[in-house]
């Protein structure tokens, strides 16, 4: 898919979430405004933060061991969905399979050094192992260079975001603090 389309219908899909369902925006109000200024911008938080994926091909997912230490891998994860849930192709012998399958808590890191601009997603990722809707959400770039033996060697992580946090453009965080512009599902 080219990448003006790509961010076409991302930016239609977190539109049409938009309506779907709110999520609270939070941090630490900017000196001058209002808390309902703030909070009026949540829109423009997420609107932001989806372009900034679509601009970005990979992200960084970190899960963490079964000794409480933070592991992080690059990951061409899909488009997020209007929620901004996401998904992740992988084999289930991974380490990541394994270790979400433990400790459910990850997060994905997206760095955009054009705009000088990051975003992360926290949230809770689930382990999806089941063929039809690994069937309906297999990409083509989930190959069978990459996944001979489809769908045997083939699994889903579905990241639902429960909180982000981010720098991005029009959103540089609060000057003093320098607490980032962030939102709650």
């Amino acid at each position: 898919m080219n990448y003006p389309l790509r961010v076409s219908l991302v930016l239609v899909s977190m539109l049409c979430g938009l309506f779907i369902s709110w999520p609270d925006i939070t941090a630490a109000v900017p000196e001058g405004e209002s808390e309902g200024e703030w909070a009026s911008n949540r829109a423009r938080v997420l609107v932001e933060a989806t372009a900034l994926i679509a601009r970005v091909r990979y992200a960084a997912l970190i899960t963490v061991d079964g000794q409480g230490q933070p592991r992080s891998r690059v990951v061409d994860a899909f488009a997020p969905e209007g929620d901004l849930t996401i998904w992740i192709a992988t084999r289930p012998t991974s380490r990541k399979v394994a270790q979400i399958r433990s400790n459910s808590s990850v997060t994905l890191y997206y760095w955009d050094p054009a705009e000088k601009s990051y975003l992360s997603i926290m949230g809770q990722g689930e382990v999806v192992d089941d063929t039809p809707t690994k069937q309906r959400m297999r990409r083509q770039a989930d190959s069978a260079a990459l996944y001979p033996d489809f769908p045997t060697d083939y699994v889903l992580i579905k990241v639902t975001p429960t909180w982000l946090e981010g720098v991005l453009p029009g959103f540089r965080g609060d000057p003093h603090t320098w607490a980032p512009v962030a939102v709650v599902f």
